[in-house]
């Protein structure tokens, strides 16, 4: 039995020291936590599906699915890069929960999985990873953060991600409508919701169940803690003229630049240099104009390269040149690129700039070949409100994808679960 409890000890201890040696960077409770990359070095970072680079990253808990996760690092170096996963509450600060609590394994480990980028002008390395994974698996459900950071270089953070694991227990019925009042009834989007608690009981609909509406992959808007309007009997009815409304937007744009040997679509010229600059064709305000539908993929982006196999890591990086054909804007503020190709967040890289004698706002991003949705996005130097409608506009026939997530607070390990989803979209419907 003595012998027993000094192996014990024996191994606590080392647990402890082997935390010590690999310290992770440590987010405090209550903060809140966005997708944002730390290091200029990184590009090309997507949290997927494991089976889709254009779907949110969303799994189901014990279901098998994975994530995936990939980036680039410009340092042709390898790095032993480690993760960590912290919980967080519905509005994405971190959660009162320890890693034991919701993962059962290792929370930091190291990404094994790079590749080296192979006849290239730009190198870099190519990181993967898959989760969950033979390292640990979750134990419960709700939002979580994953922080990638070099042990090697005093834990600095090199981006964080953010993604949703859910127990599908609630049945979520989610419907997209024009919106109600005269004054959006063409330029928005009303999504009305019903929740059926089935068998999963609660204490007050009002306190302990959390609402979050998502348009597309889009955190900037989200539509968070609407009361029911009704409650029945295992039954909560979210029906609105105003507060769960979105303005619609407009379709994506495209950019293809799989290939630089040939002018691909939208494509106007190619400066063959040291890194490889694309000129895009001059891009017009929609919002002036009659909708027209666009196929897009909702703001993603696909690496790919035309004349070779492995887009991983035989796909180059270019300079692609944005040229936004517009007078100077009346209201005070800045217009962006956005989409998936500026990590979902409004960056200062991707802020375009005056050309008097273009008589265009312009910017460059350096960006690895593919196909890429995009937007310009305002922001009022006022409100700070990103919006589409000073571009491109608001047509309530614009085809949208919308996730719905439905959280109820646990009273016995405090933290808020994710017990429903849906997703709805407004394609073909107007």
């Amino acid at each position: 039995m003595k012998m027993k409890r000094v192996f014990t000890l024996f191994y606590s201890l080392a647990i402890l020291l082997s935390l010590n040696i690999f310290a992770q960077p440590e987010w405090e409770r209550g903060v809140y936590i966005e997708d944002s990359i730390h290091s200029n070095k990184v590009r090309t970072c997507m949290l997927t599906p494991f089976e889709s680079l254009l779907e949110f990253p969303v799994i189901a808990l014990g279901s098998g699915q994975a994530l995936r996760l990939q980036f680039d690092d410009l340092d042709f170096n390898a790095q032993d890069y480690m993760y960590s996963l912290r919980h967080c509450n519905a509005n994405w600060s971190i959660s009162d929960l320890h890693p034991s609590e919701y993962l059962d394994g290792f929370y930091q480990n190291f990404i094994n999985n790079y590749e080296f980028s192979f006849n290239t002008k730009q190198s870099y390395v190519h990181y993967e990873l898959n989760f969950p994974n033979g390292d640990f698996t979750f134990t419960k459900s709700g939002n979580y953060i994953i922080t990638v950071y070099n042990p090697d270089a005093n834990d600095v953070v090199l981006f964080t991600k953010r993604f949703m694991v859910y127990n599908e227990q609630l049945l979520v019925g989610a419907e997209v409508k024009q919106a109600t009042f005269a004054s959006g009834r063409f330029t928005e989007h009303e999504i009305d919701l019903t929740v059926n608690f089935t068998n999963v009981d609660y204490v007050n609909p009002i306190q302990d169940v959390t609402i979050a509406i998502y348009q597309g992959h889009r955190w900037d808007n989200v539509i968070i803690d609407l009361q029911p309007s009704f409650v029945e009997k295992k039954k909560l009815i979210y029906d609105f003229d105003y507060e769960s409304s979105f303005k619609a937007g407009n379709e994506y744009r495209f950019f293809d630049t799989k290939s630089v040997r040939f002018f691909t679509e939208r494509v106007q010229n190619i400066i063959h240099d040291s890194t490889h600059i694309v000129l895009l064709y001059p891009d017009y305000p929609w919002g002036n104009q009659a909708y027209s539908f666009y196929q897009d993929i909702e703001g993603y982006y696909v690496p790919n390269i035309m004349e070779r196999t492995n887009n991983n890591t035989e796909a180059d990086y270019v300079w692609v040149n944005f040229c936004l054909k517009q007078k100077p804007f009346v209201d005070n503020g800045a217009v962006y690129i956005y989409g998936a190709l500026t990590n979902w967040s409004i960056e200062k890289s991707a802020k375009l700039k005056y050309n008097e004698e273009a008589e265009c706002y312009e910017t460059s991003l350096l960006l690895k070949q593919g196909y890429y949705n995009y937007t310009y996005l305002f922001v009022p130097e006022e409100s700070q409100i990103p919006n589409q409608s000073q571009v491109d506009g608001d047509y309530y026939q614009t085809s949208q994808d919308y996730y719905v997530f439905v959280y109820l607070y646990d009273y016995d390990y405090g933290y808020e679960r994710l017990l429903g989803m849906r997703r709805v979209s407004s394609k073909g419907m107007f």
